[in-house]
C-alpha cells in the first residue's frame, strides 16, 4: 500500500503530464479548478495532496479519472477512450438508447465467441 506522500508524487507527475499533453498553463488549469497557481505547482511538485472537490475539478478540466491521477490504474489511453464513449452517450436522445443497448449486447456476444 503506497503513502500519502507516493500518493501525493503519482498525482502531482500525472496532472503535470496531463496539462502539458492539453496544452494548459499552470495559470489557465489553476484558475479552471479554482486554486492558486502556487498550489497547483506544489501539487505538481507532490509537496501537498489535495481535497476531493479539487481532485474532482481536476479530473474534469484535464479529461480523465480519479483513478488514473491516483495511480490505482496506469492506462490513460483506454480511459480517454471510455470517457470519449461516456460523452457520446451522453449525446444521445433518450429514445435511441434502447437501440444503444442491443448493440452492446450483440457486440458483447460477438467477442465472447472469440474469446
Amino acid at each position: 500500500m503506497s503513502t500519502n506522500a507516493e500518493t501525493n508524487k503519482i498525482l502531482g507527475s500525472r496532472v503535470r503530464e496531463l496539462r502539458c499533453k492539453n496544452g494548459l498553463t499552470r495559470e489557465k488549469l489553476a484558475e479552471e479548478i479554482e486554486v492558486s497557481a502556487r498550489f497547483l505547482a506544489n501539487v505538481e511538485y507532490g509537496n501537498v495532496g489535495v481535497s476531493l472537490s479539487t481532485l474532482k475539478n481536476i479530473c474534469t478540466a484535464l479529461g480523465t479519472t480519479s483513478d488514473y491521477l491516483l495511480g490505482l490504474v496506469h492506462y490513460q489511453e483506454k480511459e480517454e477512450a471510455y470517457i470519449d464513449i461516456e460523452n457520446r452517450i451522453r449525446q444521445i436522445e433518450p429514445q435511441y438508447l434502447g437501440h444503444l443497448k442491443s448493440i452492446i449486447a450483440a457486440f458483447s456476444a460477438a467477442v465472447s465467441r472469440d474469446i
